[in-house]
């Protein structure tokens, strides 16, 4: 007779090593106790109590406790070994029937020691691959992926492995830059490792800029930008040759006619410039008016190069 005696007095049968846990029936507490009481997991004798004593098996020695009001079973430090059913057979008197139940318990290791890793080597946009693997011990059951705090889901660049265990990523790209999250969970644990990625690119859309009129004498700043991961660095040049200026900006005190010239801007990275190609950029031009005396001698600023330099031509007027 199966009369449902469980008292399911945890909230989940899943339980962590280590822990201890009491299976309750529903059976009240009375004076006496109850005639037969047998136990089994997975159809073996755990323990039994009749007229004749209680005999456990050899096995669970020193784990199991027994209430012999209730019927109820208490397992001590359990371990992955003792998931599994367990049925219990219960007489209230000799003459009663017998009320049989059974439960299921799953044992399960906590999550810990998780890590991610990525690649050692710098990742440069559209030529390199990134494989992110996440490890931990424990019983593993979910796995789960963010990217900058929102899920990371598969897209044409992105691939899962079967387990969800490793993000293959090729090729890079920019987008890709940012701090990639996983977490390995189970019902009674979870553990989080997070991996930043850098994904380098440029210099693109390379770029001077400065005033549109000056006086004679008076201080130009010209400042040359670039789109690059790491930031770019830069080499001024004057008539082709190196100015020293290795700074964003460049700036003349006193502007006269000795600084005629082609000036020049090149950015470069120091990660990608041995895989960077160039391509011929759109002609900008300008004009600087150059202001001096009672006469207004204007000079014409022409911006023209390849998409890593930038060219600034001050033609100035004796």
């Amino acid at each position: 007779m199966d009369l449902n005696m469980f008292s399911y007095f945890i909230a989940s049968l899943y339980l962590h090593v280590g822990e201890s846990v009491w299976i309750n029936t529903t059976i009240r507490t009375s004076d006496k106790p109850l005639k037969d009481i047998s136990w089994t997991f997975n159809g073996k004798p755990v323990i039994t109590s009749d007229a004749d004593g209680v005999l456990i098996n050899p096995v669970y020695r020193d784990r199991v406790r027994l209430d012999p009001h209730t019927g109820s079973l208490e397992l001590l430090s359990v371990t992955v070994s003792d998931s599994g059913e367990y049925t219990v057979m219960i007489k209230k008197t000799p003459n009663d029937p017998a009320l049989t139940d059974k439960t299921t318990i799953d044992v399960i290791e906590r999550i810990s020691g998780v890590s991610l890793t990525g690649p050692a080597q710098p990742l440069i946009e559209d030529q390199s691959s990134a494989v992110l693997t996440c490890e931990g011990t424990g019983s593993i059951i979910t796995t789960e992926w963010m990217k900058d705090g929102q899920p990371l889901s598969p897209r044409n660049n992105i691939i899962f492995s079967a387990d969800l265990r490793s993000v293959s990523i090729s090729p890079v790209r920019r987008s890709d830059s940012g701090e990639y999250q996983c977490r390995l969970s189970n019902p009674v644990s979870s553990d989080t490792a997070t991996y930043t990625m850098t994904v380098n690119y440029g210099p693109e859309n390379v770029s001077i800029s400065g005033q549109n009129e000056v006086e004679v004498g008076s201080k130009v700043t010209l400042t040359c930008s670039a789109e690059s991961t790491p930031h770019a660095s830069f080499i001024w040049m004057l008539n082709g040759r190196e100015t020293g200026e290795t700074t964003a900006s460049y700036s003349i005190e006193k502007i006269d006619s000795t600084h005629s010239g082609n000036y020049s801007c090149t950015a470069w990275n120091s990660i990608t410039s041995l895989t960077i190609h160039f391509q011929e950029a759109n002609r900008e031009q300008v004009e600087l008016g150059i202001l001096g005396g009672d006469t207004s001698v204007y000079s014409e600023v022409k911006l023209n190069s390849a998409a890593n330099q930038r060219a600034l031509q001050l033609i100035l007027g004796q």
